[in-house]
């Protein structure tokens, strides 16, 4: 009854800021899916869980051993805006989940909690981990940070289903994260969804408000430090489950000087800190004058951002995987 409640919530709360931005804008979206072989009418799309698909060449078998990026959006993003970024690991014969988390997934734990076992379940039983190769998991901005470290929490936990995502992962991309956490970082965040534009440095009072309530709830603010603790972003509180331990694998950071919403020091201060407590290295990205989330949205941009991943993608292909 709690996974078919919070499921209802999951997709009511997306329906109703999907019909607001509409009814607000019938402008064409200003982000698109966008391939750079001639082939890519052979791409094939299948939605394996709410708000969640597998993008994939017709012609792979689903025998071979092939990789897979599991890229995980950003505070309100549509499934389509994701699929763009996913499509860059199509681009280099990679299998791609494409995930757009909705924004009640991030801040409350139970939603979160709920919606990850259905995207955990749904590449159980497309079996989109067992007969693949490397995973490289993708997240984009403070949202992405936060879902793929409520996995990893289920997977410190003791998920066997998270485990083998994890256990299987061999790099990480950070595309414009992670920021601290703040209130006046998610209401403007907020603001730029529900307005259909990009962030700003215009404080949002009425939003700031109910980020600072939110985040004082004793759950929440729980979750995003335990969340911080394993992705080791802040010291851990308690003892480690010894027996599994995140990945401590090669990284990649795409960020901008000119992101209004989390600071590029930030960003650059979790990338040294990660790479003095995992000894993997991190490859780091700085564009110049790029907006929050949108380093690919114009073209030129975009070419060199798929070319740095595929870079990246290179010396992962070939890690061995347990």
């Amino acid at each position: 009854m709690l996974r078919a409640a919070s499921l209802r919530a999951i997709v009511g709360v997306r329906a109703t800021a999907s019909s607001a931005r509409r009814a607000r804008d019938d402008k064409p979206p200003r982000r698109t899916l966008r391939a750079a072989s001639s082939t890519s009418a052979s791409v094939s799309s299948t939605t394996i869980a709410p708000f969640c698909e597998l993008l994939s060449r017709d012609e792979s078998s689903s025998n071979a051993t092939r990789p897979l990026a599991v890229v995980i959006g950003w505070f309100g993003c549509e499934l389509r805006h994701v699929k763009k970024y996913a499509m860059m690991y199509v681009d280099a014969e990679w299998d791609a989940v494409a995930v757009a988390p909705p924004s009640v997934s991030t801040l409350v734990p139970s939603v979160a909690d709920t919606y990850g076992d259905y995207v955990l379940r749904a590449l159980s039983k497309r079996q989109a981990m067992e007969r693949r190769g490397p995973i490289v998991v993708h997240v984009a901005s403070n949202g992405g940070f936060i879902f793929a470290g409520n996995l990893m929490l289920k997977a410190r936990n003791g998920d066997a289903r998270a485990r083998a995502l994890f256990d299987r992962t061999k790099g990480f991309v950070f595309d414009c994260a992670p920021g601290n956490l703040r209130p006046d970082i998610i209401a403007r965040a907020a603001a730029a969804v529900i307005g259909g534009a990009s962030a700003t440095t215009e404080p949002a009072p009425i939003f700031e408000a109910f980020a600072k309530a939110l985040m004082m709830r004793p759950s929440i603010d729980a979750r995003l430090r335990s969340i911080d603790e394993v992705w080791g972003k802040a010291p851990a509180s308690s003892v480690e489950d010894a027996s599994w331990t995140p990945p401590h694998c090669p990284a990649m950071f795409a960020y901008s000087e000119a992101d209004v919403l989390i600071s590029p020091r930030e960003i650059e201060a979790f990338a040294r800190l990660r790479e003095e407590k995992t000894g993997a290295r991190s490859d780091l990205h700085k564009y110049h004058d790029a907006a929050h989330c949108e380093i690919g949205r114009e073209a030129s941009r975009f070419d060199d951002y798929r070319k740095k991943v595929h870079t990246f993608l290179s010396e992962i292909r070939g890690a061995t995987v347990q």
